[in-house]
């Protein structure tokens, strides 16, 4: 890479091709600066870079504590230098910055709650059970409480041990390999007691989880599921926590693009928040306190 050669071009493009004040290309050759210097440790040539790249530059800058400002200076200062090196295809320009305005996840609950949630959530009646089943996709799957009613019969294949949950005007589809705890559950459900539900419930539906009301809405028996698991599990707060916990031990097992496509996130951005190094980390950016040690206050 010839970066003082690259530089000259990008300086040329800026003032000549679109006249812009040499203030403006000093400010901009630093962000340029910094972006090459991330090429080069990342071994990946400027006329090569793709567009999950770009954004992984763009997660990288946010992890330096990067304000949305800054940010939307780095997208600019790229697209114009990928248009003056001569880039055929500017990946810059497809980039959709999400605004950086979400907290960090707070009241993350671990693997062994997680699962006592799991384990000690009363199943024993019929509808009991089927929320036992739908509260599994979301502790162990991070399936949106929103996008539970939009799965069908055959978006669940237990042959292969997976999940098919389709696009959102907010989340990608993706598919997810179940958790080995839910599949006598889910078996159990799909070969006996849909079909009893059903008939007590008076429907004919191709969901995967349905309610007793005419629509196909799931706000209701959902709701209710929550108030119950809240009073039998008092560190439970909502499904978000959930989802988030799962995220965050889907980052640490799998890394931030894996997690990503599982959690059905359109941008690793979204992701970098649930990103914690190590518990220590963890426990001076959220105050983490154990669930247990919260109760006992």
């Amino acid at each position: 890479m010839d970066r003082e050669k690259l530089i000259n071009k990008f300086e040329k493009y800026l003032l000549v091709e679109l006249g812009y004040l040499y203030n403006t290309f000093k400010s901009y050759r630093n962000s340029v600066n910094s972006y090459l210097d991330w090429l080069i440790d990342n071994k990946i040539q400027p006329k090569k870079v793709t567009l999950d790249q770009t954004y992984d530059f763009i997660a990288y800058r946010r992890e330096r504590g990067d304000i949305d400002r800054t940010i939307t200076g780095f997208k600019s200062a790229i697209t114009h230098f990928n248009q003056a090196i001569g880039m055929k295809a500017n990946p810059a320009l497809l980039v959709n910055l999400a605004k950086c305005d979400r907290k960090t996840p707070t009241d993350i609950i671990d693997t062994e709650f997680l699962d006592a949630v799991y384990r000690d959530t009363k199943a024993n009646t019929l509808v009991q059970k089927r929320d036992r089943c739908m509260l599994g996709m979301v502790l162990y799957l991070a399936v949106q409480r929103t996008e539970l009613a939009s799965l069908q019969l055959e978006h669940l294949d237990l042959d292969n041990g997976r999940l098919y949950v389709p696009a959102t005007a907010s989340t990608n589809e993706r598919y997810i390999p179940l958790h080995p705890k839910q599949m006598h559950h889910l078996y159990n459900y799909i070969y006996d007691l849909r079909d009893k539900l059903l008939q007590d419930f008076r429907k004919e539906t191709n969901q995967l989880f349905f309610s007793s009301g005419a629509g196909n809405d799931l706000n209701g028996a959902l709701n209710r599921m929550l108030k119950r698991i809240k009073l039998e599990c008092h560190y439970v707060r909502s499904f978000k926590q959930l989802k988030q916990s799962r995220m965050v031990m889907w980052v640490k097992e799998h890394g931030l693009r894996e997690a990503q496509y599982l959690g059905g996130y359109k941008y690793v951005t979204s992701v970098q928040r649930y990103d914690f190094k190590s518990l220590d980390k963890l426990q001076k950016l959220l105050e983490f306190h154990h669930p247990m040690e919260k109760m006992a206050i």
